[in-house]
């Protein structure tokens, strides 16, 4: 039946297609007026094979005439043949989209592809790709105008601006806006710095118009390039970046403490060879003995087979085991330091050992001696009674105690799906409350600071002061106009847009690191994901379906693709290319061609 369906396909795509022998003339005739002027004279005929989704492979002969206007010889190409297919190319407008979609949203791989279009050359489906985003990005562009009257008749705008690169590459800075995750533009520069920030800020302006306020990361580089550009607009901080910040210094020196004193310890070394030798305890018992494990039997209320019941203390002992590595789950899922998760780990570790004694002083433990559950006690309690232990966890407890209440004042409040990413949006009356709450929070740290004893605690509220005092005139988030939209006052927003179109690129090819694709992908890549947008899709597509029509309209004005490409090259001036570097003869090479120039000079 597959061999059947598979021979009908390729009949009926055969019949369907045009024939290839035949040429299609495609020729430009004026528009209609009332004073018919004499047809253009021919400059040339130019012949060339069109592949198509829509039209499968024909071939167009195009007639280009020449009209004589003043000084000026302007060529004149069939508007038919202009919609269908770039100029000079052969793949058309519906195959660039086509590929450019599955690639870039759909994470699909270029051999993939191939599959589909096996008379397509590999290397042109690659350049496909490239094409899809050099017109992408110019439909993008000469959309600007629809967007910016869209968002300042809606109002509210917030930009959310930041950064992204890989270890080694370029920096990919972009604009997008806060309320509906509308990508507005991506610029890619050599590193994050406020020159090139202020230009990439006035050239968004520029474009779009000014925004009521910017969003931005504690970068002190960010803060100077909003000033630089928009001297005028307000600029504030994000307050999931300045809970962060504050977390990670307060969790610092106790989380090195306590770490590095689990290495030296050993303990989840020899935890971790206690699961494996009851383990396999287990698994014998079971082949050779025909038991069965009871422990979640019994959880659930299930009656057991009483032979079953010597495997029964060794089964707890596992289970107390999983609960200790399952620390995670008493966290935010907020990541670090939201969730400091060694102090979790630490926490169930004294919980454990606490259940291991009571345990222990069972009459019918005590009779039947289980070695395994009193060597487990033991590990746990010289862990807990270690010194170093005692006075880092002490610290972690005050630091964390410190960092929940800046996070409960800030209302970073776990809500939605996913924590991470979240928005933390705020209400303009629970942002009035909030910005009270971090005042008062400042007063009592004040006063706790000059009331406090002891200096390590002491320096926990000095840095969590210093950052209070810094950045609080940048936490207030207010509209020059009353509104009753939610206020944006995280960068979440735009870090998930680097999240989703990094996750995109290594589903592509499967590599965890991007440096490749960091070098290699143009500004444009980072746009994409607008094609996601329902918003985008409405005011700058009308539908997706329109995704080639619109490509070739944009395409009509791009300009040659080999400028675009030639100005995407990498932005490291001054580096050579490893090629040259990994040259075992580089450094002769390099004096001997230094000396002959400034001879030659």
């Amino acid at each position: 039946m597959n061999s059947l369906r598979e021979d009908f396909k390729e009949q009926v795509e055969e019949k369907s297609q045009l024939p290839l022998p035949a040429h299609y003339t495609f020729d430009f005739s004026p528009p209609p007026s009332d004073n018919p002027k004499p047809q253009f004279p021919i400059q040339k005929t130019r012949r060339r094979t069109v592949v198509s989704l829509n039209f499968s492979t024909f071939q167009a002969r195009e007639i280009i005439r020449e009209e004589k206007k003043e000084d000026k010889i302007l060529n004149h190409r069939s508007p038919n043949l202009m919609n269908i297919v770039p100029s000079g190319a052969r793949y058309a407008y519906d195959l660039i989209a086509f590929v450019g979609e599955k690639c870039f949203l759909e994470g699909r791989k270029l051999t993939d592809i191939h599959k589909e279009f096996s008379h397509i050359p590999y290397s042109s489906l690659y350049d496909i790709q490239c094409k899809f985003l050099f017109y992408y990005g110019e439909l993008h562009r000469q959309a600007a105008p629809h967007l910016k009257d869209y968002l300042h008749k809606r109002g509210n705008i917030t930009w959310l601006i930041d950064g992204t690169l890989e270890p080694g590459t370029p920096v990919f800075f972009g604009v997008k806006d806060a309320l509906e995750g509308i990508f507005l533009d991506c610029w890619k520069i050599p590193t994050e710095n406020d020159k090139d920030i202020s230009s990439s800020l006035r050239d968004c302006a520029e474009r779009y118009g000014n925004p009521d306020r910017i969003l931005h990361d504690l970068s002190e580089r960010m803060s100077a390039g909003c000033e630089s550009a928009l001297a005028d607009v307000p600029h504030s901080v994000c307050h999931y970046h300045f809970a962060g910040a504050i977390g990670k210094e307060l969790y610092k020196e106790p989380q090195q403490l306590i770490s590095k004193r689990l290495r030296a310890v050993k303990l989840q070394v020899r935890l971790k060879d206690q699961r494996s030798g009851q383990t396999q305890y287990l698994k014998k018992k079971i082949e050779n003995e025909n038991i069965s494990l009871v422990l979640s039997d019994l959880l659930n209320g299930k009656t057991i087979d009483v032979r079953c019941i010597e495997t029964l203390g060794r089964e707890v002992l596992l289970a107390l085991h999983l609960w200790m590595l399952d620390y995670p789950q008493d966290g935010y899922r907020q990541g670090y330091p939201f969730d400091p998760f060694l102090l979790y780990f630490h926490r169930r570790i004294a919980k454990a050992y606490e259940a291991s004694k009571r345990l222990l002083s069972f009459e019918t433990i005590q009779q039947k001696t289980l070695k395994v559950l009193v060597n487990f006690s033991n590990q746990l309690e010289k862990y807990l009674n270690d010194s170093i232990i005692v006075e880092a966890s002490s610290l972690y407890e005050k630091a964390y105690d410190i960092f929940e209440r800046i996070r409960q004042a800030l209302r970073l409040i776990c809500k939605e799906p996913n924590p991470m990413h979240g928005l933390y949006k705020l209400q303009t009356d629970e942002q009035r409350e909030l910005n009270d709450t971090l005042h008062e929070l400042q007063t009592e740290f004040n006063e706790e600071s000059i009331n406090c004893t002891d200096p390590q605690e002491k320096n926990f509220y000095k840095t969590a002061l210093n950052y209070i005092d810094k950045y609080m005139p940048y936490l207030a988030i207010t509209y020059p106009n009353n509104t009753d939209h939610s206020l944006e006052r995280t960068t979440n927003g735009i870090e998930r847009h680097w999240n989703l179109a990094k996750r995109i690129r290594r589903q592509t090819h499967g590599r965890k690191k991007l440096t490749r694709d960091f070098h290699a992908m143009p500004g444009e890549f980072m746009l994409v994901p607008n094609l996601q947008n329902p918003k985008y899709i409405e005011v700058v597509l009308g539908s997706f379906d329109k995704l080639p029509e619109k490509l070739a309209e944009a395409g009509k004005n791009a300009g040659p693709y080999h400028h675009w490409r030639n100005r995407k090259n990498p932005l490291n001036v001054g580096r050579l290319p490893a090629r040259l570097l990994r040259d075992e003869n580089f450094i002769d090479d390099l004096i001997g061609t230094f000396n002959a120039s400034c001879y030659l000079n």
